[in-house]
């Protein structure tokens, strides 16, 4: 990701990630290396199905430091 520019939007949370996804507004997702296998596999083929890339790499702990909140984050995505 390019750092000049303004950063990009971040939306946390397995609901909201879900729904911008589907409804197309997901430029791209994070998925955390540590979630639970159930999540990471539903959420790595709903971004497959939809086009839309994403980085499984980082924690949940990295994720919700990312995100800016107090707690620990499984799924976050980018806007378009």
């Amino acid at each position: 990701m390019s750092t000049d520019g303004p950063l990009p939007m971040l939306v946390a949370g397995l609901a909201q990630s879900k729904k911008l996804i589907k409804g197309g507004t997901a430029s791209s997702a994070f998925i955390a290396k540590d979630a639970d296998a159930k999540i990471i596999h539903q959420m790595a083929e709903l971004c497959r199905a939809n086009d839309v890339p994403f980085d499984d790499t980082k924690t949940k702990k990295e994720l919700g430091t990312m995100c800016e909140i107090d707690v620990d984050c499984a799924v976050c995505v980018t806007l378009k």
